[in-house]
């Protein structure tokens, strides 16, 4: 049994020589040599043990790393890397280590020396940048020092946030050409990002228009955050205080509370989507518990809390936009643009740093892809919004001054209404008073009674059934004309509606030796107000008796436009028609065709019937081919 335990130690102990990285040559390898898939990895749990346990008690542990880029998501571990380089036949090039991603909080470099010992290089985030060997945003290390052979290195990392790595060899030209055009790249971001930063400025202070302040607040934090995960900050702006860099976070609420209220704004929300309105104002609320929760719960948690609100913000704001963009808001369609492709950035950098996808060296670009195109996007929609204000303040402009021009032509019409009524009024008052003086003088005549006297209070009678009659005429006009909202409809059948009102006028049609021929569709089923359609066809039926000599025919009649969706009405008769001129005026109120001491109407029959019909979605009008030769009212209906 012990010889079967030797031969199985000494098969992993080949196994494990088999599988070690080899050493990098750099002789062979150019100007630069991506280190992830040649080092090897250890997870410490605790993060308490030492070089010397991991070179010796712990060596065996190492694996392998498959991928060129190292992501660690968010873990309280501590890592490390081991790899080899092979130094021979450099030909006196100068190398470097280089970790391209910046918000390491700790990274420990060990660096092999002749006398077997190692010497440490302590640098990260959290540490003051003037503890790096070389002044750079991201971490550096010359590996000049290097022995001739294969040397070990181990790096040690550990912090809060995401542990993502890009560490790369470079020669001296190498890391030249990677600073200048990392450099170029960077200046020309944060380049764009000051411009619409300082012309935003510009036009809040020129226009006080608070969307373009909103949009500014939501520009700093975005040039904030990027400040501080790029290494930027701790090397130029605060030295000295790394402790700044760990409140990146803060321009999570910051962006989220500008970007609320310049969507509130630039989307006009209070005003045309109240709903949606509110619910921006219960994500206000939302971020303002999280806020006083990121205070409290440690990291990583706290990472975790703002990466998902920002997730929140992104998707809650290209959905908003979407379906403010769906409900005709012709200004989203650029905002949409902006936060659809932005969404899409934010939601791959987030599953890179949580382990999710391999993190590439596009990876840590994404949010500088996405925030400079959100900020271009924005910038245009807020000129697109501009000339859309033109626009609508032309538009209000143009429909205020017809809203003028109308009302002045309603006043105009109201006067001339005025003058109509005033004049009808003053002949239809003569005639009952005209009445009730010839009763008054019979009365004093002092010649006999019996009939007279019976003749004396029939035209009292009559002259006041006729005030009456005015009053009531009158005020039933005025109240149909003044209603707010349309009378209740429901489905009427108007052949039986007009069969019901031929057997209530069956006694009066008799006398006047008028034929009346109902030919509606029993069928036919339209949408009004059952009261008020009776009443209408009641009017129409009057007036057709009313002049129609003995004899004459009146026939009622049906026809249905079904593409249009209404059905027409027509009730004709053989009477004494009416002039071209009198059809202009024949719906209007007070408006008599004859003489208006020998009518029994009060002209307000037709205005009234065309004011109930066309408040429930109809039309009524008049035809005649002239005196004497017939009038046709027609009454058109939505169909039911």
């Amino acid at each position: 049994m012990r010889k079967f335990h030797v031969a199985a130690l000494m098969l992993l102990l080949m196994v494990g020589a088999i599988v070690r990285a080899e050493p990098i040559a750099l002789a062979s390898a150019g100007d630069s040599v991506q280190l992830g898939a040649q080092v090897e990895v250890l997870e410490d749990p605790e993060g308490n043990w030492t070089l010397s346990q991991i070179r010796d008690q712990f060596a065996s542990r190492f694996r392998k790393n498959d991928s060129d880029t190292l992501n660690f998501g968010f873990t309280k571990s501590t890592i490390w890397l081991r790899f080899q380089v092979n130094a021979s036949q450099m030909d006196g090039r100068s190398w470097f280590l280089v970790e391209r991603y910046p918000i390491l909080d700790e990274l420990t470099l060990f660096v092999p020396q002749a006398d077997g010992e190692f010497r440490k290089y302590a640098v990260g985030d959290t540490r003051s940048f003037g503890s790096r060997p070389m002044d750079h945003r991201a971490f550096v290390f010359n590996l000049d020092a290097l022995p001739d052979g294969v040397s070990e290195y181990y790096i040690k990392v550990r912090g809060k946030g995401a542990l993502n790595m890009m560490p790369m060899l470079y020669s001296a030209k190498g890391l030249v050409e990677y600073t200048y055009i990392e450099q170029l790249l960077q200046g020309l971001f944060y380049g764009s990002l000051t411009i619409m930063l300082i012309y935003n400025l510009l036009l809040f202070l020129s226009l006080r228009d608070n969307v373009h302040l909103h949009f500014v607040v939501f520009l700093t934090g975005v040039l904030f955050f990027n400040i501080c995960v790029s290494g930027f900050g701790l090397q130029y702006l605060w030295p000295d205080n790394p402790k700044v860099n760990e409140y990146f976070w803060l321009t999570t609420y910051i962006c989220g509370l500008s970007l609320a209220l310049y969507s509130r704004q630039f989307l006009q929300l209070a005003q045309r989507f109240p709903r949606y309105d509110r619910l921006l104002k219960h994500y206000l609320i939302l971020i303002g518990l999280a806020f006083l929760l990121q205070r409290v719960i440690p990291p990583p948690y706290s990472y975790h809390l703002s990466t998902v609100m920002v997730m929140i913000t992104v998707v809650l704001f290209s959905w908003l936009g979407w379906v403010v963009w769906r409900q005709g808001f012709r200004v989203a369609r650029l905002y949409v643009l902006a936060w659809s492709v932005f969404l899409l950035a934010v939601f791959l950098y987030a599953l890179g740093n949580l382990g999710l996808i391999p993190y590439s060296v596009i990876v840590p670009y994404l949010l500088h892809f996405g925030a400079l195109w959100v900020v271009v996007m924005l910038s245009l929609a807020l000129g697109d919004r501009i000339r859309f204000l033109e626009s609508e303040s032309k538009q209000l402009s143009v429909e205020a001054q017809q809203n003028l021009e109308r009302h002045l032509a309603d006043i105009e019409q109201m006067n001339q209404d005025k003058s109509m009524f005033l004049q009808y009024i003053s002949h239809e008052l003569n005639t009952p008073i005209n009445w009730i003086g010839a009763a008054d003088s019979l009365g004093q005549s002092g010649q006999g009674q019996g009939d007279k006297d019976v003749d004396v209070w029939a035209m009292v009678r009559k002259g006041q059934r006729r005030l009456t009659g005015i009053v009531s005429t009158s005020l039933r006009y005025f109240d149909l004309s003044d209603r707010d909202q349309p009378p209740l409809q429901g489905r009427c059948q108007p052949m039986w509606m007009l069969d019901a009102i031929l057997r209530e006028q069956a006694e009066r049609i008799t006398e006047c030796g008028v034929v009346v021929r109902n030919r509606v569709s029993p069928n036919l089923q339209v949408r009004a107000c059952e009261g008020e359609l009776s009443e209408v066809l009641s009017m129409a039926l009057d007036n057709a008796l009313r002049f129609s000599a003995e004899g004459d025919c009146v026939d009622i009649t049906s026809t249905v436009d079904a593409s249009a969706e209404n059905a027409e009405l027509c009730i004709r008769d053989e009477g004494r028609g009416a002039t071209a001129d009198q059809l202009e005026k024949i719906l209007e109120p007070f408006f008599v065709m004859g003489s208006r001491h020998h009518e029994e109407g009060f002209g307000l029959s037709l205005a009234m019937a065309r004011v109930m019909i066309e408040q429930v979605g109809g039309a009524l009008w008049a035809e005649s081919d002239g005196p004497g030769r017939g009038f046709a009212l027609h009454i058109q209906l939505p169909l039911a």
